[in-house]
């Protein structure tokens, strides 16, 4: 397939989301079909694996639009720019003043674009909306936040401290609530996932930055030696700190994932705090060395194409392998942390990262996208999976010049759009008829876009490296 053609997709798709977001201020409705780009005003059903409690019908998600707004200011075109920073200026402008300075975004709360409120997609009735990061916060997002509404970024830094818990010593939660000035009780599970106190000291990092306020530095520190006590003796985390024995995939497993997560999120704050704090920069890389050694000793089998999700702590026994397509809430897909390997392997040069993103990148040059189970069984394979797999793709040629990794893309791209692209804005899922933000379609843009750039010789538009 030609770049040509991919740009022609990727502009018609951009140019109906815009037409879209007119009569919502400026934001993307999350919910549309595709044939005419109109906001359904019907909740379509939700696909296997995909939860209710994620989803933004009737609003709009920046943390879902990220990837998009990222691809549109790359494209040159005068008109994207200022659509895209239409939509972030109203949203840090308008949509930002709660009680406890968290955004309405990310897993499981929106902006409801209709009502012009908060909203909460686990009560449709608005209820109390929790704040959950989902991924990490670009610094080029940060950036264009802070340059519409200062206040806004300082505000969410001193929210994310409604992440710890009630209770002895310093708990914190990925759940937070957003209109209620007050902490979440702790539970039978701590629910602190590794990556999401990555994501809070990025967030916190940059909003240190721009103010040296020392209860940011603080809760900086604070969040960085949280887990440092807590590895195993390989340096590998749990996927939470506590778990009762009855939560089986949890309880005793450690998370490699999530523990490289937290790796990369070390290093890019790191590289934000240097001029300020340059023993707490040293410190981030130093913790961030140490887990991504500690990923890397996993038990997976590359040469088996066996990449490891979850393993037993004590035994290191095998609990759960990452997918290759057919991503579900909770089990992500090989390529994620495949294209997180390349970003890590960017700013370390640590070239057993860029031979496990080989090997993934391997596994779906054997493994193509199922387009006959998709037309014949409808498989509903969300459009987060290949754009991500077209991000690795076109990571793996950027960086190794290896021709065969644009042309598998390529061809990916040609199936990607006969089993997406049948209208004007791609389906949110193969077998499905509706556009929707939550199941990745802002990465399969990004990701066509990327790979067609990169096939002209000449590529504006960076990595996405925020699925982690």
């Amino acid at each position: 397939m030609t770049a040509e053609k991919i740009f022609e997709r990727i502009h018609i798709a951009i140019n109906t989301i815009i037409r879209t977001g007119q009569s919502c201020k400026g934001l993307f409705p999350s919910i549309l079909d595709p044939q005419t780009g109109e906001m359904l005003l019907t909740k379509p059903p939700k696909i296997p694996g995909q939860r209710d409690g994620d989803r933004a019908h009737l609003g709009s998600n920046l943390i879902h639009d990220e990837p998009l707004l990222q691809t549109m200011y790359a494209l040159g075109e005068p008109q994207y720019a200022e659509a895209a920073d239409r939509y972030l200026c109203h949203f840090s402008l308008n949509c930002t003043d709660t009680l406890t300075g968290l955004f309405p975004w990310g897993e499981h709360s929106f902006w409801h674009v209709i009502e012009e409120r908060v909203g909460c997609s686990r009560n449709s009735q608005g209820g109390n909306a929790i704040h959950d990061h989902l991924r990490q916060v670009p610094l080029w997002l940060w950036e264009k936040l802070n340059s519409f509404n200062p206040g806004c970024v300082q505000n969410f830094a001193d929210g994310l401290d409604y992440h710890w818990t009630e209770g002895p010593g310093y708990e914190y939660i990925r759940h937070a609530n957003i209109d209620i000035l007050s902490r979440l009780v702790r539970g039978d599970r701590s629910c602190d996932f590794p990556r999401h106190s990555g994501f809070y000291i990025f967030d916190l990092t940059f909003a240190y930055v721009q103010h040296q306020r020392s209860e940011i530095f603080d809760q900086i520190c604070l969040m960085t030696d949280y887990w440092w006590e807590r590895r195993d003796g390989l340096g590998l985390l749990l996927i939470e700190s506590r778990s009762p024995q009855k939560a089986e995939r949890f309880f005793g497993n450690n998370a490699p994932t999530q523990t490289l997560s937290l790796g990369a999120s070390l290093l890019e704050s790191a590289d934000l705090m240097e001029p300020l704090e340059a023993e707490l920069a040293s410190k981030m890389r130093d913790y961030a060395k140490e887990y991504i050694t500690a990923f890397l000793s996993a038990p997976h089998q590359l040469a088996e194409r066996k990449f490891v999700s979850l393993c037993q702590q004590e035994t290191q026994k095998v609990v759960e392998l990452m997918s290759i397509w057919g991503s579900v809430y909770g089990v992500g897909t090989a390529c994620g942390i495949a294209v997180l390997c390349i970003n890590i392997w960017r700013l370390t040069q640590n070239q057993e990262l860029l031979n496990w993103a080989q090997s993934v990148g391997q596994s779906y040059l054997d493994e193509q996208l199922p387009v006959d189970q998709i037309v014949v069984e409808e498989a509903k394979i969300p459009a987060a999976d290949p754009g991500l797999v077209l991000g690795l793709f076109s990571d793996l040629y950027d960086v190794t010049g290896e021709s065969n990794w644009l042309e598998a893309g390529l061809d990916l791209a040609a199936d990607v759009c006969d089993v997406y692209f049948q209208g004007l804005l791609p389906l949110g899922a193969s077998g499905i008829s509706w556009y929707e933000s939550q199941l990745g379609s802002a990465f399969l843009i990004h990701g066509l876009a990327r790979l067609a750039f990169l096939a002209q010789g000449n590529c504006p538009l960076a990595p996405n490296y925020t699925a982690r």
